[in-house]
């Protein structure tokens, strides 16, 4: 799993799996889940993010675990 922020962007991407993004749906007001395969979760967006979350927990975010297969 990898959680990356950008700036520019104002979004925060919270990698869940691998593979093309067949679709993506929007899950509230500034959430977008991306799907891949069989309805599989490929990754999560959270844009605008800075309306909801304090500038500290933003600056270094980058998680990355081993995803097991």
């Amino acid at each position: 799993m990898k959680i990356q922020y950008d700036k520019q962007a104002d979004a925060l991407y919270i990698y869940i799996g691998k593979g093309p993004i067949k679709k993506t749906l929007k899950a509230g007001g500034n959430i977008l889940v991306d799907l891949g395969e069989k309805n599989r979760i490929v990754g999560v967006e959270f844009y605008k993010i800075s309306r909801s979350a304090p500038q500290e927990t933003l600056r270094s975010i980058s998680v990355e675990l081993p995803v097991a297969a």
